[in-house]
């Protein structure tokens, strides 16, 4: 029984390894790194021909890796640097988007899936936050008893503005509060209301009203008909007069964009007709948003809308419904944009440090602080500070890992710090000193992640070898092949018979942006078609001319299109650029004449690369044979 259980651990383990694939001399490739690589690159087959197809191509790919290995191109300063620069961009991307990022992006989407309807009590500070502590507890006591919350906000707020609405504030969705705020909102249910949470200037308690899905997003433009500051009733009056004078001429089928330009009083608008930028119900003031999305249809006209800023005639020019997909990562990478630019996305930095620090296993260790910091003052004054480093060396302040961070390490640090016109102090040393061990953590995490984690690990490695590959293709075959002239003419004296003409016209093909250039450079071509040259330069770059030989199957043309000497193709135009093409036919071949060396050199450049390709591979076969394991090969069909 014993004998049974530990071979069944035995296999167990074994099965739990990484399975060999194949071999070439000494090295070995997994399953797993070359099944990462066919899923990448691969169209989605799993049948055996399209494995053994792709496994044929990794192990030159291999091959070719090791033989650049072999010239040392790892150590190449250029290759170097850009390794380096590629794992920094790498790391930080994974930096980025890590944990509590995509949490908050998540969360973000998600909040933005609704609008909330919500009213609130707001106790200003004043210069005097215990004092507004003890008013917002008392409204909040009062609410508990069962108050109603307009009548209590009136009684307690302390903004005229809060009081003379009962508290309402309208529908509000993700990023129209501070987040702090914001998460006090969307964890009250409907029909509830929060606990006081402090703001940026004084405490608020929130009730949530009601809770809708998210409108979308609306294209409107406006015309405003501003109203200064403090307006008095006339000046009121006289801006609700000219707003409805303009709305009349708008509802009477005057251009709203020409209305825009000669009566709005929005500077950032008027010139473009009233457009205004994309936004959503919770963007801007409750009145115009609720007029805004109240037009039924694109080109409906709104009576005119009074906010705090004037008069608005707004028209609808589209609503795109709200999408918040997680899956969708144009939708994921707007988000992503509004939370690193959100002062949530503080919340992330801040669990990101302790997670480092974390993962890092920081240990603090003990260390005398007063004598530290005198330490610390002595270095920022002395001229000489060489010594005092060394005499630091050997006193711990923290541990990462197994790596001992020394009071010399932030000493060096502090004195780095310091410049002609600024020098740390000793107020500043415990906060410095927090974001040493923080940058030093960070450091230790970024250094460790190509070996930590699996997927940095694998895209740097990647890249390593992509690049050492380019290095030696370049060396061996790309460069080579075409300076070879000798070789060159070689090769197409012993494969004559590759290269003969399919087929071919002679002809100028006019390749132009777009079809009205067409039209313009085909109208100039058959007035005066010995002048194509002089027609391409007045055309001014919106059209390219290209006199060849050319097989058939080269030319723009519609298919089963016949030539003839003299004539002039249909103009036919890509329909995924809008770009337009046709040919002017000089000379139609049918025979399949012999190429020239020279009108073969570019096929027989080609094929002498393959070749030199094909002898280098069997060379580095025969340096390290490549033996393949088919059973896990047979493993991988699907």
């Amino acid at each position: 029984m014993r004998n049974i259980l530990f071979f069944l651990l035995m296999v167990a383990a074994t099965g739990s390894q990484a399975q060999t694939l194949f071999t070439y001399g000494t090295n070995k490739v997994d399953k797993k790194e070359f099944w990462r690589a066919f899923s990448k690159n691969n169209n989605g087959a799993t049948d055996e021909k399209s494995i053994r197809e792709y496994l044929d191509l990794f192990v030159r790919f291999k091959l070719k890796v090791q033989a650049a290995k072999d010239a040392k191109l790892d150590t190449l300063p250029n290759i170097q640097n850009d390794i380096a620069a590629f794992r920094a961009q790498i790391i930080e991307q994974y930096m980025r988007n890590q944990g509590s990022n995509k949490e908050l992006v998540n969360e973000a989407i998600d909040r933005s899936a609704s609008e909330l309807e919500v009213a609130h009590v707001f106790v200003g500070y004043d210069n005097d936050s215990a004092k507004a502590k003890v008013v917002i507890d008392k409204a909040y006591a009062q609410l508990q008893t069962g108050s109603d919350f307009s009548t209590t906000s009136k009684t307690f707020s302390t903004n005229e503005y809060v009081k003379s609405t009962g508290g309402y504030i309208g529908y509000l969705s993700a990023f129209s509060l501070p987040y702090d705020l914001e998460t006090a909102v969307y964890n009250t249910a409907v029909g509830g209301y929060s606990k006081p949470v402090a703001g940026k200037s004084g405490y608020h308690i929130f009730k949530v009203m009601n809770k809708r899905a998210t409108l979308g997003k609306m294209k409107a433009a406006q015309i405003l008909i501003a109203l200064p500051a403090n307006a008095s009733q006339e000046e009121i009056a006289a801006a609700r007069t000219k707003a409805e004078m303009v709305y009349g001429l708008a509802t009477k089928g005057d251009a709203f964009d020409k209305l825009a330009q000669t009566y709005s009083d929005d500077k950032l608008t008027f010139q473009n007709g009233g457009e205004l930028p994309e936004f959503g119900f919770t963007k801007y003031d409750a009145a115009f948003s609720k007029a805004a999305f109240g037009l039924q249809k694109n080109g409906d006209i709104s009576s005119p809308v009074q906010t705090a800023s004037g008069f608005h005639i707004i028209k609808r020019l589209e609503l795109k419904p709200a999408v918040t997909d997680k899956n969708d990562p144009a939708i994921v990478q707007e988000f992503n944009e509004k939370v690193n630019t959100d002062a949530r996305i503080n919340v992330a930095i801040a669990k990101q440090k302790e997670q480092i620090l974390k993962s890092s296993n920081y240990k603090a260790l003990p260390y005398n602080e007063k004598e530290l910091w005198i330490i610390t003052d002595t270095v920022l004054k002395a001229k000489n500070y060489a010594a005092i480093y060394k005499a630091n060396q050997q006193k711990p302040l923290f541990q990462l890992g197994t790596k001992i961070t020394s009071a010399a390490d932030w000493l060096k640090h502090v004195k780095s710090l310091q410049t002609a016109n600024y020098s740390p102090k000793q107020t500043d040393y415990k906060e410095l000193m927090k974001q040493f061990v923080y940058t030093t953590a960070e450091q230790y995490y970024k250094d460790r992640l190509e070996t930590t984690n699996e997927e940095v690990g694998f895209q740097i490695k990647e890249f390593r070898e992509g690049s050492m590959l380019f290095e030696i293709m370049e060396r061996k075959i790309w460069s080579v092949a075409p300076a070879d002239s000798a070789g060159l003419v070689a090769y197409y004296n012993r494969n004559k018979q590759k290269y003969t003409w399919q087929p071919s016209v002679n002809a100028i093909v006019f390749n132009c942006a777009d079809t009205a250039v067409a039209n313009r450079a085909l109208a100039m071509m058959k007035k005066e078609p010995l002048k194509w040259k002089e027609h391409m330069d007045a055309l001014g770059g919106t059209a390219l001319a290209d006199s060849s030989r050319f097989e058939l199957n080269q030319l723009p043309v519609a298919e089963g299109t016949k030539f003839t000497a003299g004539q002039f193709t249909p103009i036919v135009t890509n329909p995924n650029d809008g770009s337009s093409s046709f040919c002017y036919i000089l000379k139609v071949y049918d025979s399949k004449d012999q190429r020239s060396y020279d009108e073969a050199k570019g096929l027989v450049i080609n094929d002498y690369q393959l070749d030199m390709e094909e002898k280098w591979i069997n060379q580095l076969k025969k340096k390290y044979p490549v033996k393949v394991n088919e059973g896990v090969v047979k493993s991988m069909v699907k």
